[in-house]
């Protein structure tokens, strides 16, 4: 049965003129130029809402909203932090000092050894 209905569905499309297709497209032509301009209307008016409802999307909230956002930012972000304990701060303070007097001596050490090489290399001292 279906091998019926494709041959005669190329029969009759085989039986169709070069004439009639052409009269076919130009009528299709036609039709398309007088939907166009309605088509390109709608599109222009669908287009100047989507552009208003973008722009009050894209559009720059005010100051006192922005602080009120930044502010809302900060105080959740305060929520997680995890603070140390008591035990805990004193530890990170020592080595945070011990690391700091380290770093001191040896830059002085660096300073005098290396202010020594020169005045030995220029002579300056008599």
């Amino acid at each position: 049965m279906a091998n019926k209905k494709t041959k005669k569905g190329t029969k009759q499309n085989a039986a169709s003129s070069p004439v009639q297709e052409a009269s076919k497209a130009s009528a299709k032509k036609v039709d398309a130029k007088k939907a166009a301009p309605k088509k390109d209307a709608a599109k222009k008016a669908s287009s100047a809402k989507k552009a208003t409802k973008k722009d009050k999307k894209n559009a720059k909230p005010g100051m006192f909203a922005r602080a009120k956002k930044y502010i809302g930012s900060i105080r959740t972000e305060m929520r997680r932090v995890v603070w140390p304990s008591k035990k805990e701060l004193v530890n990170y303070s020592v080595a945070v000092i011990v690391s700091l007097i380290v770093v001191g001596v040896v830059i002085a050490v660096l300073d005098a050894v290396i202010g020594e090489g020169l005045v030995l290399f220029s002579g300056l001292r008599s």
